[in-house]
């Protein structure tokens, strides 16, 4: 469920972002218009989704139901999402810029850690700023612990970040790449965001002000330490 709320804040972000940007060239040229009235139909299509599953559930709603709320065509919606599911999480392309940007760094020779806490970083920074938006991510977040199918798609989301990231890692490496050590620090990453994300959702249902970025530098020195705990007692085998 953890994974629910990464995705849940990678795509307010991410989608608010869009729309920052289409605002801004929108006075100055037509395709910035354009893209203005995409972004805003791409919103108005998962906030109906998600207000439905709430009230019907998932297996209760139809893509016709989603379009039918915003006001738009069965057509219109497929050139959004493949499936309902996915109207939840936003678009898949706009979630995997932010796993892009990871990859580029890590490509232009930033470590695996550094990389995608850089990307990670700039999302968190900007959800703190933007707390009109923490309450769609928790409605998000309920939304995922209740529906299998929505669960389905935020963990399959995840391990194809996983598997992205180690991708690159391993072919910024070349010859001296250790698989094994690459997918052990992008899961470890991935475990210090579920985890922070967990805490911030913890406090959020607390009514409890907190600032998502800081949660995750304390986690990040929690596994830190954790690490060093590690290289200083080995294993007894024998």
């Amino acid at each position: 469920m953890a994974v629910s709320a990464t995705l849940a804040l990678c795509d307010t972000y991410l989608m608010e972002r869009e729309r920052d940007q289409a605002a801004a060239v929108a006075d100055e040229h037509p395709a910035g218009l354009r893209e203005r009235r995409r972004q805003e139909t791409q919103r108005e299509l998962s906030d109906a989704a998600l207000d439905l599953f709430e009230q019907h559930g998932v297996h209760g709603t139809t893509v016709d139901d989603i379009a039918r709320r915003a006001g738009t065509s069965q057509r219109t919606f497929f050139r959004y999402f493949a499936t309902k599911e996915a109207a939840v999480f936003a678009s898949a392309d706009d979630s995997a810029r932010v796993v892009g940007d990871a990859i580029d760094a890590v490509r232009a020779g930033a470590s695996v850690v550094e990389g995608i806490e850089r990307s990670w970083l700039k999302l968190l920074d900007r959800f703190d700023a933007h707390p009109d938006e923490h309450i769609r991510a928790l409605r998000i977040r309920r939304l995922v612990g209740s529906e299998p199918s929505l669960l389905a798609v935020a963990l399959r989301n995840e391990a194809e970040e996983v598997e992205q990231l180690t991708d690159a890692a391993v072919d910024a490496a070349g010859a001296d790449a250790d698989v094994l050590a690459a997918r052990a620090a992008v899961s470890t990453m991935a475990l210090v965001l579920r985890l922070t994300i967990d805490e911030w959702v913890r406090r959020a249902e607390l009514n409890e002000r907190a600032s998502v970025r800081q949660i995750y530098l304390e986690m990040r020195r929690g596994v830190a330490t954790v690490a060093r705990d590690l290289e200083a007692h080995p294993p007894h085998l024998g």
